[in-house]
């Protein structure tokens, strides 16, 4: 499997070059922290004449991830999209990075380790930011508290500007799930651009949720249901956990492809079969199980009422 994505660096992840990215998390032993008062104008600070690429790079080629905001800061001060005396807590963009595995952000980062997301984003803004801060992959325009992507049948679809860049984006996700003396992982790529933003920590809550669910029940393990299956997660799970066959479904197009990938990229050979409709349209014979995770703001009295039907276990994540 190619291991580059469409901006041809080595983006997507899989079971091959995972460990590799792990291992790479880990700062170097020069590493030095730098912490810079949230609260107080970065202006005040920082001599922004040294901010630049270099401005704290260790020799291992990382920053202390306090040090590469605040160069992010800096440009958008500089762009006046933020007021001149902007601090670190108030006017940061999300940082949302670019290969995640553990419980916490990377404190030292490299080079394409973040795509950042911002309402007040524009082009030239962003082409700044990717040429002048090492550690920015992409850059997004777009409210990250808003839903996007596509809830259900009667909504448009919704998807955040790429302005530059690539926003290429690896989740590895931790289970409780052990084969040969290891813990198994799920990996989920996928183009932040078009789907809603959800941390590796939410979808690992979720997955413990749902085996909490299935270790304290006597659910046979035979047909399931990912009702809203997005980019896989829930299901790729149900699958490593040892349910004979799982059916995913979902109403966004565009996930139902991304799901298709990472399939693969976790290597699944287990029974599934694939549907891109609304939940309420789903036409399937009796199951053991349906999982239903759907976006907070959507109205599931109808998806509840079907999953009950067609399910003899329901769990809402």
């Amino acid at each position: 499997m190619t291991q580059n994505c469409s901006c041809g660096k080595n983006c997507i992840t899989t079971k091959e070059n995972m460990a590799g990215k792990i291992a790479e998390l880990n700062p170097c032993e020069n590493c030095e922290d730098v912490a810079i008062k949230k609260f107080s104008p970065l202006n005040e600070l920082i001599d922004f004449n040294e901010l630049d690429s270099d401005y704290k790079k260790c020799k291992c080629g990382k920053r202390p991830i306090d040090i590469v905001m605040s160069h992010v800061l800096k440009i958008m001060i500089e762009e006046e999209i933020i007021p001149q005396n902007a601090t670190l807590r108030r006017h940061s963009p999300v940082p949302l990075p670019c290969f995640y595995y553990s419980t916490q952000m990377a404190q030292f980062i490299g080079k394409d380790s973040l795509v950042l997301i911002h309402p007040d984003f524009n082009k030239k803004v962003a082409k700044r930011l990717t040429d002048e801060v090492d550690e920015v992959k992409g850059v997004l325009k777009g409210n990250p508290q808003e839903v996007n992507g596509m809830i259900d049948k009667d909504s448009h679809i919704k998807n955040f500007e790429l302005l530059s860049g690539c926003c290429n984006r690896s989740d590895v996700m931790r289970t409780l799930i052990k084969n040969n003396d290891e813990m198994e992982k799920i990996i989920i790529n996928k183009d932040q651009h078009k789907y809603h933003i959800e941390v590796a920590p939410t979808t690992e809550e979720k997955l413990i949720k749902l085996h909490n669910y299935l270790e304290n029940s006597n659910i046979k393990k035979g047909t399931a249901i990912d009702g809203m299956c997005g980019n896989g997660s829930i299901g790729i799970y149900l699958l490593k956990y040892g349910f004979e066959k799982v059916i995913f479904n979902d109403v966004y197009s565009e996930a139902i492809e991304n799901l298709k990938f990472n399939l693969e990229v976790n290597e699944i050979l287990g029974n599934y079969e694939i549907y891109n409709k609304a939940f309420e349209d789903l036409e399937i014979e009796k199951c053991d199980l349906c999982v239903i995770d759907s976006y907070p703001q959507a109205d599931i009295e109808k998806i509840i009422k079907k999953a009950e039907k067609i399910a003899d276990n329901v769990l809402i994540i």
